[in-house]
């Protein structure tokens, strides 16, 4: 392995760990979801009949929980019942799309669709931490001119998408 992206928590690691910043998330529904369910405007109101898109860990399988973070910078979760579970992106964006519950998921992933006005970001004060973006590669002295010219790529495409 030359090199790696993790996006979310590193765990112990021999390599080379570069940070290159955050990616928001956000929390979404379609304006269709909204004129059936009606906007929730804090966490408080999850529990009065919305429903979210699932997502299920690539890794485990397990239902990923729906967060926010409070203004301290602690983490909760609210208990969200779903309609449907998806397992990659592409699906959980279009269950969202076709009314069937909530998401929250990075902003770049939807950011044309609330620019569409096909998605309406709620909650906004509301939103999960946002996950750290680091590079990964193992140590060497001297790092090839092929893994230089990638890191130095990635980061720029990557840029405009984090908070640093």
């Amino acid at each position: 392995m030359d090199c790696a992206v993790r996006i979310g928590t590193l765990h112990d690691s021999s390599l080379v760990v570069r940070p290159l910043g955050h990616i928001a998330l956000v929390n979404c529904a379609s304006p269709a979801y909204l004129d059936e369910f009606g906007e929730p405007g804090h966490p408080g109101d999850l529990a009065a009949g919305h429903w979210a898109v699932g997502y299920a860990s690539p890794r485990t399988g397990r239902e990923l929980p729906w967060e926010y973070a409070t203004k301290d910078g602690a983490t909760l979760t609210a208990d969200l019942p779903s309609r449907v579970i998806a397992n990659n992106a592409e699906s959980y964006i279009a269950c969202c799309l076709a009314g069937l519950g909530l998401i929250q998921i990075p902003r770049f992933d939807v950011q044309h669709l609330l620019d569409a006005g096909e998605l309406v970001e709620v909650m906004p004060g509301h939103r999960a931490a946002a996950m750290p973006v680091s590079l990964l590669y193992p140590h060497r002295r001297l790092r090839s001119r092929r893994l230089a010219v990638f890191l130095e790529w990635f980061e720029g495409l990557m840029r405009p998408h984090l908070d640093t």
